[in-house]
């Protein structure tokens, strides 16, 4: 896993992201100002241990709409992500930074550890039924729409 510790690395990682996945600058942003802990995951990751005693807001963040998406069954992390979210944002449309500055304003405000699911609509439910009864928020594209989208996304709960 690479740790990113110093405001110059964040500062690197800032920079490569605005130009290929400008949307996440939110968390990449408070990440950097130390208001909450980021942890990217890929699908053969687990979770380190110690996770459980991150110091600041956790936001565990999974990249599942890529070229491949495999919904929560192909990810290890899966089992232990259940266990440790108290809430989760699952994110089936195209990014757009309100969104990501949501999900740090939420895990700063007590929902952390939160899970922030990029994921298709195809596996938007199966990725909300990791998270069971715990509080979600659910980003779909609007009705017709693909993601990635064309025209702007709606919220649902």
């Amino acid at each position: 896993m690479m740790q990113v510790r110093t405001r110059a690395e964040f500062g690197r990682v800032i920079e490569v992201a605005a130009r290929i996945v400008p949307w996440r600058l939110p968390l990449y942003a408070a990440a950097a100002d130390g208001l909450i802990q980021l942890v990217e995951v890929t699908p053969g990751a687990g979770l380190p241990k110690a996770l459980d005693r991150a110091a600041r807001p956790l936001v565990i963040l999974v990249g599942d709409d890529g070229d491949a998406p495999v919904g929560p069954g192909g990810w290890r992390c899966t089992p232990r992500l259940r266990r440790m979210a108290r809430s989760a944002v699952i994110h089936a449309t195209g990014g757009e930074p309100l969104h990501y500055r949501n999900a740090v304003n939420a895990a700063v405000s007590g929902a952390a550890p939160l899970a922030l699911i990029e994921t298709i609509p195809e596996h938007a439910e199966a990725w909300r039924a990791v998270f069971g009864k715990r509080p979600q928020i659910l980003i779909l594209p609007p009705r017709g729409d693909h993601h990635p989208r064309v025209t702007p996304a709606r919220p649902t709960h």
